[in-house]
């Protein structure tokens, strides 16, 4: 996805590093989450939690506080179910 302006000059001048997840991560987070919380989370607000999980040292000591939607997901395929 490109980047607009606002956003490219917000990001130039303060990210400092970019955190990834594999999709068999964020299907782990998304899992993880409904397993503890049973709470249905789209794959995009899974990511945070992914790299969260994938990156415990980034996070180690730090309160962590992330945001979870679940408006965009199709209980008929969730990726975790037999089909």
């Amino acid at each position: 996805m490109p980047l607009k302006d606002l956003t490219w000059h917000f990001v130039k001048n303060h990210v400092t590093d970019i955190l990834t997840a594999t999709e068999e991560e964020i299907v782990a987070a998304m899992k993880l989450i409904w397993m503890r919380m049973k709470l249905v989370i789209e794959p995009s607000s899974a990511v945070t939690l992914a790299t969260i999980l994938k990156n415990p040292e980034v996070f180690r000591g730090k309160r962590v506080g992330i945001i979870i939607t679940g408006g965009n997901v199709d209980l008929d395929k969730l990726p975790w179910m037999d089909k």
